[in-house]
Protein backbone atom coordinates (compact mmCIF):
# COMPACT_ATOMS: atom_id res chain seq x y z
CA UNK A 1 0.00 0.00 0.00
CA UNK A 2 1.25 3.46 -0.88
CA UNK A 3 2.55 5.51 2.04
CA UNK A 4 1.40 9.10 2.54
CA UNK A 5 3.59 12.06 1.71
CA UNK A 6 5.51 13.30 4.80
CA UNK A 7 3.93 16.16 6.71
CA UNK A 8 6.98 17.45 8.58
CA UNK A 9 10.76 17.62 8.38
CA UNK A 10 13.63 18.71 10.59
CA UNK A 11 15.82 21.56 9.46
CA UNK A 12 19.42 22.23 10.45
CA UNK A 13 21.72 25.02 9.35
CA UNK A 14 24.28 22.64 7.90
CA UNK A 15 26.70 23.60 5.15
CA UNK A 16 25.50 22.13 1.88
CA UNK A 17 21.84 21.94 2.92
CA UNK A 18 19.38 23.53 0.49
CA UNK A 19 15.69 24.33 0.75
CA UNK A 20 13.44 24.88 -2.27
CA UNK A 21 9.90 26.15 -1.88
CA UNK A 22 8.18 23.18 -3.49
CA UNK A 23 6.36 21.18 -0.79
CA UNK A 24 6.74 23.99 1.79
CA UNK A 25 7.56 21.64 4.68
CA UNK A 26 10.26 24.04 5.88
CA UNK A 27 7.74 26.92 6.06
CA UNK A 28 5.91 27.65 9.30
CA UNK A 29 4.04 30.84 8.42
CA UNK A 30 3.27 33.00 5.40
CA UNK A 31 1.75 36.47 5.54
CA UNK A 32 0.44 38.03 2.31
CA UNK A 33 2.50 35.48 0.38
CA UNK A 34 1.50 32.72 -2.02
CA UNK A 35 3.27 29.89 -3.78
CA UNK A 36 3.40 29.93 -7.58
CA UNK A 37 4.93 27.72 -10.24
CA UNK A 38 7.71 29.64 -11.98
CA UNK A 39 6.94 28.98 -15.67
CA UNK A 40 9.72 27.93 -17.98
CA UNK A 41 10.60 30.34 -20.79
CA UNK A 42 10.57 28.89 -24.30
CA UNK A 43 13.62 29.45 -26.48
CA UNK A 44 13.10 31.84 -29.41
CA UNK A 45 14.71 29.33 -31.80
CA UNK A 46 12.04 26.69 -31.14
CA UNK A 47 11.62 24.10 -32.43
CA UNK A 48 15.32 23.42 -31.92
CA UNK A 49 15.32 19.93 -33.48
CA UNK A 50 13.07 20.03 -36.52
CA UNK A 51 11.62 17.45 -38.84
CA UNK A 52 13.68 16.52 -41.87
CA UNK A 53 12.74 17.12 -45.50
CA UNK A 54 10.31 14.84 -47.33
CA UNK A 55 11.83 11.47 -48.04
CA UNK A 56 13.91 11.34 -44.85
CA UNK A 57 13.21 9.00 -41.98
CA UNK A 58 12.28 11.85 -39.59
CA UNK A 59 10.15 13.96 -41.98
CA UNK A 60 7.03 13.55 -39.80
CA UNK A 61 8.42 13.55 -36.27
CA UNK A 62 11.75 14.52 -34.67
CA UNK A 63 11.20 14.75 -30.93
CA UNK A 64 12.30 13.36 -27.55
CA UNK A 65 9.11 11.30 -27.24
CA UNK A 66 10.55 8.64 -24.95
CA UNK A 67 13.91 10.05 -25.98
CA UNK A 68 16.83 11.70 -24.20
CA UNK A 69 18.70 15.00 -24.49
CA UNK A 70 21.81 15.41 -22.33
CA UNK A 71 24.79 17.71 -21.85
CA UNK A 72 27.94 15.60 -22.08
CA UNK A 73 30.52 17.51 -20.03
CA UNK A 74 33.21 14.99 -20.95
CA UNK A 75 32.77 15.59 -24.69
CA UNK A 76 31.74 19.25 -24.35
CA UNK A 77 28.47 19.24 -26.29
CA UNK A 78 24.82 18.26 -26.15
CA UNK A 79 23.64 14.90 -27.42
CA UNK A 80 20.14 13.80 -28.33
CA UNK A 81 18.72 10.36 -28.98
CA UNK A 82 15.35 11.26 -30.41
CA UNK A 83 12.32 9.58 -31.96
CA UNK A 84 11.61 10.06 -35.65
CA UNK A 85 9.01 8.93 -38.15
CA UNK A 86 8.66 9.27 -41.91
CA UNK A 87 5.60 11.13 -43.21
CA UNK A 88 5.16 8.29 -45.73
CA UNK A 89 4.54 5.97 -42.77
CA UNK A 90 2.06 8.20 -40.93
CA UNK A 91 -0.32 6.09 -38.89
CA UNK A 92 1.88 3.00 -38.79
CA UNK A 93 3.45 3.99 -35.46
CA UNK A 94 6.91 2.72 -36.40
CA UNK A 95 9.30 5.17 -34.73
CA UNK A 96 13.06 4.91 -35.01
CA UNK A 97 15.91 6.38 -32.95
CA UNK A 98 18.16 9.08 -34.38
CA UNK A 99 21.15 11.03 -33.08
CA UNK A 100 21.82 14.77 -33.03
CA UNK A 101 24.49 17.00 -31.49
CA UNK A 102 24.63 20.65 -30.47
CA UNK A 103 27.20 23.07 -29.00
CA UNK A 104 24.58 25.15 -27.17
CA UNK A 105 21.28 23.26 -26.98
CA UNK A 106 19.56 25.47 -29.54
CA UNK A 107 21.53 24.83 -32.76
CA UNK A 108 21.48 21.15 -33.71
CA UNK A 109 23.20 19.02 -36.32
CA UNK A 110 22.07 15.59 -37.48
CA UNK A 111 25.40 13.93 -38.34
CA UNK A 112 25.71 11.12 -40.83
CA UNK A 113 26.64 8.14 -38.68
CA UNK A 114 26.37 5.45 -41.37
CA UNK A 115 24.96 2.77 -39.08
CA UNK A 116 21.65 1.80 -40.70
CA UNK A 117 20.27 1.94 -44.22
CA UNK A 118 17.15 3.94 -44.95
CA UNK A 119 15.78 4.37 -48.44
CA UNK A 120 18.75 2.37 -49.73
CA UNK A 121 21.40 4.65 -48.17
CA UNK A 122 23.42 4.83 -44.98
CA UNK A 123 23.77 8.57 -45.38
CA UNK A 124 21.64 9.39 -42.32
CA UNK A 125 21.71 9.77 -38.53
CA UNK A 126 19.75 6.62 -37.65
CA UNK A 127 21.00 4.87 -34.53
CA UNK A 128 18.55 2.04 -33.91
CA UNK A 129 15.40 0.48 -35.30
CA UNK A 130 13.68 -2.87 -35.64
CA UNK A 131 11.92 -3.32 -38.99
CA UNK A 132 8.17 -3.05 -38.55
CA UNK A 133 8.41 -2.46 -34.79
CA UNK A 134 8.15 0.56 -32.47
CA UNK A 135 11.77 1.42 -31.66
CA UNK A 136 12.08 4.29 -29.22
CA UNK A 137 13.16 4.70 -25.63
CA UNK A 138 15.45 6.54 -23.20
CA UNK A 139 19.23 6.68 -23.27
CA UNK A 140 21.80 6.75 -20.46
CA UNK A 141 25.50 7.48 -20.37
CA UNK A 142 26.04 5.16 -17.44
CA UNK A 143 28.44 6.45 -14.72
CA UNK A 144 28.26 3.10 -12.95
CA UNK A 145 29.31 0.99 -15.93
CA UNK A 146 32.85 -0.45 -15.81
CA UNK A 147 32.75 -2.08 -19.26
CA UNK A 148 33.68 0.58 -21.89
CA UNK A 149 31.65 -1.23 -24.56
CA UNK A 150 28.47 -0.72 -22.51
CA UNK A 151 28.99 2.88 -21.42
CA UNK A 152 25.98 4.14 -23.38
CA UNK A 153 22.64 2.40 -23.08
CA UNK A 154 19.34 2.58 -24.91
CA UNK A 155 16.29 0.97 -23.31
CA UNK A 156 14.17 -0.07 -26.28
CA UNK A 157 11.16 -2.27 -26.94
CA UNK A 158 11.88 -5.75 -28.25
CA UNK A 159 9.69 -7.90 -30.50
CA UNK A 160 7.54 -8.94 -27.51
CA UNK A 161 6.97 -5.43 -26.19
CA UNK A 162 9.43 -5.87 -23.30
CA UNK A 163 12.34 -3.49 -22.71
CA UNK A 164 15.81 -4.56 -23.83
CA UNK A 165 19.13 -2.76 -23.34
CA UNK A 166 21.21 -1.87 -26.37
CA UNK A 167 24.86 -1.06 -25.51
CA UNK A 168 27.42 1.20 -27.17
CA UNK A 169 30.94 2.47 -26.42
CA UNK A 170 30.32 5.84 -28.12
CA UNK A 171 26.55 6.43 -28.26
CA UNK A 172 26.48 5.77 -32.00
CA UNK A 173 26.86 2.07 -32.76
CA UNK A 174 24.59 0.02 -30.48
CA UNK A 175 24.44 -3.75 -29.95
CA UNK A 176 21.40 -5.58 -28.58
CA UNK A 177 21.83 -7.72 -25.47
CA UNK A 178 19.33 -10.27 -26.73
CA UNK A 179 17.30 -10.59 -23.52
CA UNK A 180 14.81 -8.24 -21.83
CA UNK A 181 15.93 -5.98 -19.00
CA UNK A 182 12.33 -5.15 -18.01
CA UNK A 183 9.75 -7.85 -18.71
CA UNK A 184 6.01 -7.88 -18.14
CA UNK A 185 4.43 -11.32 -18.45
CA UNK A 186 0.91 -11.35 -19.98
CA UNK A 187 -2.15 -12.27 -17.96
CA UNK A 188 -3.53 -15.80 -18.10
CA UNK A 189 -5.81 -14.87 -21.00
CA UNK A 190 -2.92 -13.32 -22.92
CA UNK A 191 -3.98 -9.73 -22.30
CA UNK A 192 -1.86 -6.91 -20.93
CA UNK A 193 -1.77 -6.82 -17.14
CA UNK A 194 -3.34 -3.73 -15.58
CA UNK A 195 -3.17 -2.13 -12.15
CA UNK A 196 -3.79 -3.11 -9.36
CA UNK A 197 -1.99 -6.25 -10.56
CA UNK A 198 1.52 -5.92 -9.00
CA UNK A 199 2.96 -7.22 -12.30
CA UNK A 200 1.13 -4.61 -14.36
CA UNK A 201 2.61 -3.68 -17.73
CA UNK A 202 5.36 -1.06 -17.41
CA UNK A 203 6.65 1.21 -20.16
CA UNK A 204 9.88 3.08 -19.39
CA UNK A 205 10.32 6.76 -20.17
CA UNK A 206 13.49 7.47 -18.18
CA UNK A 207 16.56 5.42 -17.24
CA UNK A 208 18.26 7.20 -14.34
CA UNK A 209 21.52 6.73 -12.46
CA UNK A 210 20.69 8.28 -9.08
CA UNK A 211 23.73 9.53 -7.16
CA UNK A 212 21.48 11.19 -4.58
CA UNK A 213 19.89 8.02 -3.18
CA UNK A 214 22.04 6.66 -0.31
CA UNK A 215 20.82 3.10 -0.92
CA UNK A 216 22.98 1.32 -3.55
CA UNK A 217 20.13 -1.12 -4.19
CA UNK A 218 18.18 1.84 -5.60
CA UNK A 219 21.01 3.38 -7.61
CA UNK A 220 19.22 2.85 -10.92
CA UNK A 221 15.66 3.99 -11.47
CA UNK A 222 13.30 3.54 -14.37
CA UNK A 223 10.41 5.99 -14.41
CA UNK A 224 7.52 5.40 -16.76
CA UNK A 225 3.88 4.43 -16.96
CA UNK A 226 1.46 1.70 -15.96
CA UNK A 227 -2.23 1.56 -16.76
CA UNK A 228 -5.59 0.69 -15.23
CA UNK A 229 -9.03 0.25 -16.75
CA UNK A 230 -11.65 2.92 -16.21
CA UNK A 231 -14.77 2.13 -18.17
CA UNK A 232 -13.65 1.73 -21.76
CA UNK A 233 -10.46 3.70 -21.20
CA UNK A 234 -6.95 2.57 -20.38
CA UNK A 235 -5.76 5.22 -17.90
CA UNK A 236 -2.00 5.76 -17.84
CA UNK A 237 -0.33 6.47 -14.49
CA UNK A 238 3.22 7.29 -13.42
CA UNK A 239 5.29 4.40 -12.07
CA UNK A 240 8.76 3.50 -10.79
CA UNK A 241 11.13 0.55 -10.88
CA UNK A 242 14.49 0.59 -9.05
CA UNK A 243 17.50 -1.65 -8.67
CA UNK A 244 21.26 -1.95 -8.06
CA UNK A 245 21.93 -2.21 -11.82
CA UNK A 246 19.97 -1.83 -15.07
CA UNK A 247 19.01 -5.52 -15.15
CA UNK A 248 17.73 -6.22 -11.63
CA UNK A 249 14.47 -4.38 -10.98
CA UNK A 250 12.02 -4.05 -8.10
CA UNK A 251 8.60 -2.53 -8.68
CA UNK A 252 7.88 0.24 -6.22
CA UNK A 253 5.18 -0.61 -3.67
CA UNK A 254 4.09 3.04 -4.08
CA UNK A 255 2.98 2.47 -7.69
CA UNK A 256 1.34 4.35 -9.18
CA UNK A 257 3.58 7.15 -7.89
CA UNK A 258 1.37 9.79 -9.54
CA UNK A 259 -2.22 8.95 -10.41
CA UNK A 260 -4.78 10.83 -12.55
CA UNK A 261 -7.50 9.38 -10.32
CA UNK A 262 -6.13 11.59 -7.54
CA UNK A 263 -5.93 14.73 -9.68
CA UNK A 264 -7.70 16.53 -12.49
CA UNK A 265 -5.71 14.98 -15.32
CA UNK A 266 -7.18 12.58 -17.85
CA UNK A 267 -3.89 10.77 -18.44
CA UNK A 268 -0.25 10.84 -17.34
CA UNK A 269 1.79 9.01 -19.95
CA UNK A 270 5.27 10.46 -19.51
CA UNK A 271 7.19 11.64 -16.47
CA UNK A 272 10.76 12.80 -15.90
CA UNK A 273 12.46 13.02 -12.50
CA UNK A 274 15.47 15.14 -11.56
CA UNK A 275 17.37 14.41 -8.32
CA UNK A 276 18.11 17.96 -7.22
CA UNK A 277 19.48 19.38 -3.96
CA UNK A 278 18.02 16.64 -1.78
CA UNK A 279 14.64 16.58 -3.53
CA UNK A 280 13.24 14.78 -6.55
CA UNK A 281 11.54 17.16 -8.96
CA UNK A 282 9.09 15.55 -11.38
CA UNK A 283 7.82 16.93 -14.65
CA UNK A 284 4.64 15.17 -15.68
CA UNK A 285 2.28 15.26 -18.59
CA UNK A 286 -0.98 16.91 -17.56
CA UNK A 287 -3.48 15.75 -20.17
CA UNK A 288 -7.19 16.32 -20.81
CA UNK A 289 -9.74 16.16 -23.63
CA UNK A 290 -10.46 19.45 -25.35
CA UNK A 291 -14.13 20.26 -24.60
CA UNK A 292 -14.81 21.47 -28.17
CA UNK A 293 -12.97 18.89 -30.27
CA UNK A 294 -12.54 15.94 -27.84
CA UNK A 295 -8.91 15.85 -28.99
CA UNK A 296 -6.34 14.96 -26.35
CA UNK A 297 -4.19 17.92 -25.29
CA UNK A 298 -1.54 18.28 -22.58
CA UNK A 299 1.07 20.52 -21.02
CA UNK A 300 3.86 19.89 -18.48
CA UNK A 301 3.43 20.39 -14.72
CA UNK A 302 5.37 19.89 -11.49
CA UNK A 303 5.47 17.41 -8.63
CA UNK A 304 8.02 16.85 -5.87
CA UNK A 305 9.27 14.05 -3.64
CA UNK A 306 11.63 13.61 -0.70
CA UNK A 307 12.57 10.05 -1.63
CA UNK A 308 11.95 9.69 -5.36
CA UNK A 309 8.95 7.46 -4.69
CA UNK A 310 6.21 9.39 -2.88
CA UNK A 311 5.26 12.47 -4.90
CA UNK A 312 3.08 15.50 -4.28
CA UNK A 313 1.82 17.85 -6.99
CA UNK A 314 3.02 21.46 -6.86
CA UNK A 315 0.19 23.90 -7.63
CA UNK A 316 -1.34 21.45 -10.13
CA UNK A 317 -3.53 24.12 -11.74
CA UNK A 318 -0.46 26.05 -12.90
CA UNK A 319 1.48 24.80 -15.97
CA UNK A 320 5.26 24.65 -15.83
CA UNK A 321 5.63 24.49 -19.64
CA UNK A 322 2.54 25.80 -21.40
CA UNK A 323 1.15 24.77 -24.75
CA UNK A 324 1.66 27.18 -27.60
CA UNK A 325 -1.18 29.20 -29.03
CA UNK A 326 -3.61 28.19 -31.79
CA UNK A 327 -1.66 27.33 -34.92
CA UNK A 328 1.67 27.09 -33.09
CA UNK A 329 3.92 24.08 -33.67
CA UNK A 330 3.45 23.09 -30.00
CA UNK A 331 -0.14 24.25 -29.53
CA UNK A 332 -1.61 20.76 -29.10
CA UNK A 333 0.20 18.82 -26.44
CA UNK A 334 3.60 18.52 -24.86
CA UNK A 335 5.55 15.73 -23.20
CA UNK A 336 8.90 16.08 -21.48
CA UNK A 337 12.17 14.52 -22.59
CA UNK A 338 13.46 11.76 -20.32
CA UNK A 339 15.93 14.02 -18.45
CA UNK A 340 16.38 17.66 -17.49
CA UNK A 341 19.72 19.36 -18.12
CA UNK A 342 21.33 21.36 -15.30
CA UNK A 343 24.09 23.52 -16.72
CA UNK A 344 25.74 26.80 -15.82
CA UNK A 345 23.06 29.10 -14.36
CA UNK A 346 19.94 27.45 -15.70
CA UNK A 347 17.88 24.29 -15.93
CA UNK A 348 16.92 23.23 -19.44
CA UNK A 349 13.75 21.35 -20.34
CA UNK A 350 13.69 19.69 -23.74
CA UNK A 351 10.23 18.60 -24.76
CA UNK A 352 8.22 17.03 -27.57
CA UNK A 353 5.71 19.46 -28.99
CA UNK A 354 2.77 18.73 -31.25
CA UNK A 355 0.19 21.04 -32.88
CA UNK A 356 -3.54 20.81 -32.29
CA UNK A 357 -4.40 18.65 -35.28
CA UNK A 358 -4.13 14.89 -35.25
CA UNK A 359 -4.33 12.72 -38.33
CA UNK A 360 -4.87 9.17 -39.53
CA UNK A 361 -3.52 10.10 -42.95
CA UNK A 362 -3.10 8.05 -45.02
CA UNK A 363 -5.93 5.77 -43.98
CA UNK A 364 -4.30 2.63 -45.37
CA UNK A 365 -1.46 3.09 -42.88
CA UNK A 366 -3.58 2.84 -39.76
CA UNK A 367 -2.51 -0.74 -39.12
CA UNK A 368 -3.25 -1.96 -35.62
CA UNK A 369 -4.14 1.62 -34.55
CA UNK A 370 -7.42 1.72 -36.46
CA UNK A 371 -9.48 2.92 -33.48
CA UNK A 372 -7.11 5.69 -32.45
CA UNK A 373 -5.70 8.90 -33.88
CA UNK A 374 -2.84 6.89 -35.29
CA UNK A 375 -0.24 9.60 -35.07
CA UNK A 376 0.32 13.17 -34.08
CA UNK A 377 1.44 15.44 -36.86
CA UNK A 378 4.10 16.65 -36.76
CA UNK A 379 6.22 16.34 -33.61
CA UNK A 380 9.36 18.41 -33.03
CA UNK A 381 11.72 19.27 -30.18
CA UNK A 382 11.43 22.40 -28.07
CA UNK A 383 13.60 23.94 -25.37
CA UNK A 384 12.43 25.90 -22.32
CA UNK A 385 14.54 27.17 -19.41
CA UNK A 386 14.36 28.35 -15.81
CA UNK A 387 17.08 29.79 -13.56
CA UNK A 388 18.76 27.43 -11.12
CA UNK A 389 16.37 26.56 -8.25
CA UNK A 390 13.54 28.34 -10.09
CA UNK A 391 10.87 25.62 -10.24
CA UNK A 392 8.45 27.35 -7.88
CA UNK A 393 8.52 30.60 -5.95
CA UNK A 394 7.01 32.51 -3.07
CA UNK A 395 5.71 35.94 -4.02
CA UNK A 396 3.47 38.61 -2.55
CA UNK A 397 -0.23 38.29 -3.21
CA UNK A 398 -0.48 41.45 -5.31
CA UNK A 399 3.09 42.19 -6.38
CA UNK A 400 3.03 45.42 -4.37
CA UNK A 401 2.43 45.13 -0.61
CA UNK A 402 5.27 43.41 1.28
CA UNK A 403 4.81 39.87 2.56
CA UNK A 404 6.73 37.67 5.00
CA UNK A 405 7.72 34.01 5.22
CA UNK A 406 8.96 32.41 8.45
CA UNK A 407 10.67 29.03 8.55
CA UNK A 408 10.28 26.19 11.00
CA UNK A 409 12.96 26.14 13.76
CA UNK A 410 16.52 25.55 12.62
CA UNK A 411 19.04 23.62 14.64
CA UNK A 412 22.36 25.50 14.74
CA UNK A 413 25.47 24.20 13.08
CA UNK A 414 28.53 23.15 15.05
CA UNK A 415 30.60 25.38 12.75
CA UNK A 416 29.97 28.81 11.37
CA UNK A 417 27.76 28.81 8.29
CA UNK A 418 26.51 31.52 6.01
CA UNK A 419 23.15 31.94 4.30
CA UNK A 420 22.48 32.21 0.57
CA UNK A 421 19.19 32.79 -1.20
CA UNK A 422 17.94 32.11 -4.73
CA UNK A 423 15.50 34.60 -6.12
CA UNK A 424 14.43 36.55 -9.19
CA UNK A 425 12.48 39.44 -10.66
CA UNK A 426 14.64 42.13 -9.03
CA UNK A 427 13.80 45.76 -9.74
CA UNK A 428 15.73 48.61 -8.09
CA UNK A 429 13.64 50.41 -5.50
CA UNK A 430 10.69 48.07 -6.06
CA UNK A 431 11.50 44.37 -5.82
CA UNK A 432 13.94 43.00 -3.23
CA UNK A 433 14.27 40.47 -0.38
CA UNK A 434 14.88 41.23 3.33
CA UNK A 435 16.26 38.50 5.60
CA UNK A 436 16.15 38.48 9.40
CA UNK A 437 17.18 35.94 12.03
CA UNK A 438 14.53 35.56 14.76
CA UNK A 439 14.14 33.42 17.86
CA UNK A 440 11.59 30.64 18.23
CA UNK A 441 8.96 33.15 19.36
CA UNK A 442 9.54 35.22 16.24
CA UNK A 443 11.42 38.11 17.87
CA UNK A 444 14.63 39.44 16.34
CA UNK A 445 17.73 37.90 17.92
CA UNK A 446 19.71 41.13 17.71
CA UNK A 447 19.19 44.80 16.95
CA UNK A 448 20.87 44.38 13.59
CA UNK A 449 18.59 45.50 10.80
CA UNK A 450 17.34 42.89 8.33
CA UNK A 451 19.75 42.23 5.48
CA UNK A 452 18.51 43.66 2.21
CA UNK A 453 19.32 41.62 -0.92
CA UNK A 454 18.93 43.53 -4.18
CA UNK A 455 21.02 41.38 -6.56
CA UNK A 456 19.08 38.44 -7.95
CA UNK A 457 20.44 35.01 -8.85
CA UNK A 458 21.05 31.60 -7.37
CA UNK A 459 23.03 31.25 -4.12
CA UNK A 460 23.31 34.99 -3.48
CA UNK A 461 25.12 35.60 -0.12
CA UNK A 462 23.19 37.32 2.68
CA UNK A 463 25.17 39.74 4.87
CA UNK A 464 24.06 41.53 8.04
CA UNK A 465 26.23 44.60 8.75
CA UNK A 466 29.36 42.82 7.48
CA UNK A 467 28.51 39.66 9.44
CA UNK A 468 28.16 36.52 7.36
CA UNK A 469 27.45 33.75 9.87
CA UNK A 470 24.30 32.40 11.49
CA UNK A 471 23.93 31.56 15.23
CA UNK A 472 25.89 28.55 16.46
CA UNK A 473 24.59 28.37 20.05
CA UNK A 474 20.78 28.46 19.83
CA UNK A 475 17.88 27.40 17.66
CA UNK A 476 16.44 30.11 15.44
CA UNK A 477 14.13 30.81 12.53
CA UNK A 478 14.63 32.74 9.32
CA UNK A 479 12.16 35.39 8.24
CA UNK A 480 12.15 36.51 4.63
CA UNK A 481 10.51 39.78 3.67
CA UNK A 482 9.36 39.75 0.04
CA UNK A 483 8.93 43.21 -1.47
CA UNK A 484 7.10 44.21 -4.61
CA UNK A 485 7.04 41.47 -7.25
CA UNK A 486 10.21 39.67 -6.09
CA UNK A 487 10.14 35.88 -6.33
CA UNK A 488 11.94 33.76 -3.72
CA UNK A 489 12.93 30.27 -4.91
CA UNK A 490 14.83 28.92 -1.92
CA UNK A 491 17.83 29.22 0.38
CA UNK A 492 20.94 27.27 1.29
CA UNK A 493 23.80 27.16 3.78
CA UNK A 494 27.51 27.30 3.09
CA UNK A 495 30.63 26.99 5.18
CA UNK A 496 31.64 30.50 6.22
CA UNK A 497 35.13 29.88 4.91
CA UNK A 498 33.75 28.95 1.50
CA UNK A 499 34.45 25.24 1.64
CA UNK A 500 30.80 24.38 0.71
Amino acid sequence: MASPYPTSVELAAEAGRSVLFLDLLEVDDMQRVRQVVHPAVKHPANPVIRTGPLGTWDSLQASPWQGTVMWDAEDGHYKAWYMGMDVAEAGLQIPRVGYAVSPDGSTWEKPNVGVHKYGGSRDNNLIAFLPGRRTNGPALKDPGETDPSRRYKLLLRDENGDREIWNSPDGLGFTREGAPSISTPPAADGSRRQLPDPLAWFDAHQLLYDRQDPNPDRRYKAYGQMSARRGGWSIRKGALLYGPDPWTWTRSPQNPIIDPDEGDESQIHFISVLPYKGLYVMLYEYGWLDPLTSVYVADIRLAVSRDGERFQRVQPNQPFVRRGGPGDWDGGFLVTSSDLVVRDHEIQVFYAGQPEHWTNWPSENRGEWTSSAGSVYPAQTGLATIPLDGFAALETADGEMPGAVTTIPLKPSATRVGLEISWGNALPGRNWIDVQVVDLAGDPISTVSPARVVTQGSCVPVVWDDLHSLPVDLEFRLRFGIHGAARLFGFSFRDIDGRQ
